[in-house]
């Protein structure tokens, strides 16, 4: 068996790694408006993207993001990939 130093000292190694890895997304205060013209030329830049990740890279809130793209979907400008 390892020592509990050995096993504490890879625990808070890989901890600082998963830290490093990570990611910090800071949503910003968006009026549906500005998130739906943001997300069309996002799209227009990257036509597939999944709406998690056109909301990370803006910082739109998810629920809102999710919301445009649905109607933005209805509207026909854009469309589901397979």
């Amino acid at each position: 068996m390892k020592s509990r130093t050995e096993l504490l000292e890879r625990a808070i190694e890989a901890y600082v790694q998963d830290l490093r890895d990570s990611k910090v997304v800071v949503v910003k205060n968006w009026t549906e408006p500005k998130a739906r013209a943001a997300i069309v030329r996002y799209l227009r830049r990257k036509p597939s993207a999944f709406v998690s990740e056109i909301c990370e890279a803006l910082g739109v809130d998810f629920e809102l993001g999710f919301r445009v793209v649905r109607r933005l979907m209805e509207e026909g400008i854009v469309d589901r990939t397979s």
